[in-house]
C-alpha cells in the first residue's frame, strides 16, 4: 500500500505552506471504491456545512427548527443567514482555505455557527474544550498553526495569556460589558451579506482538526475531510440511528469532541432534524431540556447516566419523548444499560468510535436485539478484525487482540508523521483497544493498550498528571493510574512520594489536587491521591504501573489494560 502527502494549508495560489504536510495511507483518497455501500459515495466537489444547513433551504425546509437553546428556536433559514454572515466576515478578515480557526465555546448556538462558516468558507475549525487551561491552549494554538480564533468571552483568558505568535486576529463573542482589546463579533458580522459563495471543496479537503487527549502530556491533532464527516452520519447515524426530521437531538458532551460534534451538529443537520444545546451540562439541565424540547436522541457517558439515574428522573421529568440512547467515551456497565431501559424505557446503543477516527464506528442498531454484554457489530461501511498486536494476523473467534478497523474513516494526525505510521498498517487503522471477536459476530470491549485513563468520558493521560504534579517542590516522584468508582467506572488516582521533611496530611492533598486543577483542565486532577514510601520501579528505573493498577484492581481482570506490562 502506497502512502500520499496532501497539503495541509494552501497558499491562495495552491502551493504548499512550510511544515504542513501530513503523510496518509492512500486509502482515503478511495475509499468510496473501496469502502463505500452506496449511501457513502459522494461527488468529488462538496462541502459538508452547504449539506448540513443550505440544502435544507434550497429544499423547502427553511422554516424548520434547527437549534433548540434556552429561549431560542433557530430554524435552518436563519442558521443558514447566521452561517453565511459570518462567512463573509471571515472573508473580510483574511480567513482562506486551509487556514486553520480556533473555536472556543461551551455548547451554544455560536459554536455550531463558527464551525459551520468556517466550513463554507474552506477553512478548519479548530474546536477547544473548554475547560483547558493556558498551556493546553498555547500548545493547541502553536501546533495547529491557527491565524484566527473565534471565542466566547467567558473563555476568552487563557488564549489572552497563551504565546502563541501566529495568532492574527481574535474575534470575541460578547454577552456582557466585558473589556478586551480583540474585535467584536456582533461588530465585525453587523451588516454582512446574508448571501455567501460557498468555497468549492473537493470532498477530502480537511473540514476538522480536532485534538486528543494524548498519552505523554501532548495532544495530537486528527484532521477529517468534507467527506468523512458526510460519511458518520451515513454510515453511523443512518443505519443504527434511524433519524428522521422529527427528532431532536440532545446531550452533554462537548461539541468540541468529536462525540459531541457528530451527535449534536452532524446527525441532525444531516437529516433536517433538530439539535437541542444544553450550556450547563449537569444531569439535572439534561433532563430538563428532554421535557421541555422533547429530546428523542439523547448521547452520554454512562457516568452521566448514572447520575441522572439517581435523580429518581423518572418520576421528575416528562421522559416519554426519548426513543433511542447513545453511550460512548467509555464502556457501558451492564447494569447501567438496564437501569436505564427499566426506568427511561429505551435501550442503550453502546458504541465505540475514537477522535482518531472521528465517530462511532461499532455499535448494535436501534433496530437490533441488543445485547449489553458486547459492544456491537461493524457499523455499515466498516470493517473490523481482531488481531495479534505483534504480527497483524487476525486471531480466532473468542481471543483478545488489538482491534484494526477499515472504513470511510481513518487516522489521520496533523504533522505527526511518525504517529501515522504506528497508527495505519497495511490500510488497517489500529484505535489502541483490546477487543475480542466472539463467535456471534459482535465485538466486546477487554481494554485500552495505553495508560489513558477513561473517567467520566473524559480522556486523561497519566503523565500529563504526573508531570504537574512533580512541579511542586513537596513531591518527589509520583505515578497516575485508573482507580475503579462505582460513579464514574475510573477515577483519577495519583501514587505520590513526598519530598524530605514533607509530611502527608488532608491539607496537602487538597493542595496537591488545587495546583493541578490550576494547570491543566480541571477533571484532569487526581481524584484520589495515595502517599507511599516508594514506587515500584524495574531495573531500568521506570515505574511499574502495571503493579500499581493491580492493587486498585486485583486480581479479577478488570483494570482498564490488564493485558500491557509497563
Amino acid at each position: 500500500m502506497t502512502n500520499v502527502t496532501r497539503p495541509l494549508n494552501p497558499t491562495a495560489d495552491g502551493t504548499e505552506r512550510p511544515n504542513t504536510t501530513i503523510t496518509v495511507d492512500a486509502l482515503v483518497d478511495s475509499g468510496n471504491e473501496v469502502f463505500g455501500t452506496p449511501e457513502l459515495h459522494y461527488p468529488k466537489r462538496i462541502n459538508a456545512a452547504d449539506v448540513m444547513v443550505d440544502d435544507h433551504v434550497r429544499g423547502g425546509r427553511g422554516d424548520s427548527v434547527a437549534i433548540y437553546f434556552e429561549d431560542e428556536e433557530i430554524t435552518y433559514g436563519e442558521l443558514h443567514e447566521r452561517t453565511n454572515r459570518l462567512g463573509n466576515a471571515l472573508r473580510d478578515l483574511g480567513v482562506r482555505p486551509g487556514n486553520r480557526v480556533f473555536v472556543r465555546f461551551p455548547n451554544r448556538p455560536e459554536y455550531v455557527v463558527a464551525c459551520l462558516a468556517i466550513q463554507k468558507v474552506g477553512a478548519i475549525p479548530v474546536p477547544s474544550m473548554k475547560l483547558l487551561q493556558t498551556t493546553e491552549v498555547e500548545y493547541v494554538l502553536n501546533d495547529s498553526g491557527a491565524r484566527f480564533a473565534v471565542v466566547y468571552e467567558d473563555l476568552l483568558g487563557p488564549v489572552e495569556e497563551a504565546d502563541a505568535a501566529g495568532l492574527e486576529e481574535v474575534l470575541v463573542v460578547e454577552t456582557s460589558d466585558t473589556d478586551h482589546d480583540y474585535l467584536s463579533y456582533a461588530d465585525v458580522v453587523d451588516g454582512q451579506s446574508t448571501a455567501l459563495s460557498v468555497q468549492d471543496t473537493h470532498r477530502d479537503d480537511f473540514a476538522l482538526l480536532a485534538y486528543t487527549s494524548g498519552t505523554t502530556g501532548q495532544p495530537k491533532g486528527t484532521v477529517h475531510t468534507h467527506r468523512q464527516l458526510l460519511s458518520i452520519t451515513d454510515a453511523y447515524a443512518r443505519n443504527c440511528l434511524e433519524p428522521t426530521a422529527d427528532d431532536v437531538f440532545g446531550g452533554n458532551p462537548p461539541i468540541a469532541f468529536t462525540f459531541g460534534y457528530g451527535l449534536l451538529v452532524a446527525f441532525p443537520f444531516r437529516f433536517g432534524a433538530s439539535t437541542c444545546l444544553v450550556e450547563d451540562q449537569t444531569p439535572e439541565a439534561l433532563l430538563e431540556a428532554v421535557d421541555e424540547y422533547g429530546i428523542s436522541i439523547i448521547g452520554s457517558v454512562p457516568t452521566a447516566y448514572n447520575q441522572m439515574l439517581a435523580l429518581d428522573a423518572e418520576t421528575t421529568y416528562d421522559l416519554s419523548s426519548l426513543r433511542t440512547g447513545i453511550s460512548a467515551g467509555e464502556p457501558l456497565p451492564s447494569d447501567t444499560y438496564d437501569r436505564v431501559l427499566e426506568e427511561f424505557g429505551i435501550e442503550l446503543l453502546d458504541g465505540i468510535g475514537t477522535t482518531e477516527m472521528l465517530h462511532i464506528f461499532i455499535s448494535d442498531r436501534a433496530s437490533d436485539e441488543v445485547d449489553p454484554t458486547a459492544t456491537g457489530y461493524p457499523v455499515p461501511g466498516y470493517e473490523c478484525k481482531v488481531a495479534d498486536p505483534e504480527t497483524g494476523e487476525e486471531l480466532d473467534r473468542g481471543e483478545p487482540g488489538v482491534l484494526m478497523v477499515r472504513g470511510p474513516t481513518t487516522v489521520s494526525y496533523w504533522n505527526r508523521s511518525d504517529k501515522q505510521l504506528e497508527a495505519v498498517h497495511d490500510g488497517w487503522s489500529i484505535p489502541g483497544d483490546i477487543f475480542v471477536h466472539r463467535e456471534d459476530g459482535r465485538f466486546v470491549h477487554q481494554s485500552r493498550r495505553d495508560d489513558l485513563i477513561i473517567t467520566s468520558g473524559y480522556n486523561v493521560p497519566g503523565p500529563q498528571v504526573e508531570e504537574v504534579l512533580q512541579e511542586l517542590d513537596t513531591v518527589r516522584e509520583s505515578a497516575v493510574v485508573a482507580s475503579p468508582d462505582e460513579i464514574r467506572g475510573t477515577i483519577v488516582k495519583a501514587f505520590v512520594v513526598l519530598a524530605d521533611g514533607t509530611e502527608a496530611s488532608e491539607d496537602l492533598t487538597d493542595r496537591l489536587q488545587t495546583y493541578v486543577k490550576g494547570q491543566i483542565a480541571p477533571y484532569k486532577y487526581p481524584r484520589e491521591i495515595e502517599y507511599v514510601d516508594d514506587l515500584p520501579m524495574t531495573e531500568s528505573g521506570k515505574i511499574q504501573r502495571a503493579k500499581l493498577r493491580e492493587r486498585e484492581y486485583g486480581d479479577d481482570g478488570d483494570s482498564q489494560s490488564p493485558l500491557i506490562a509497563d
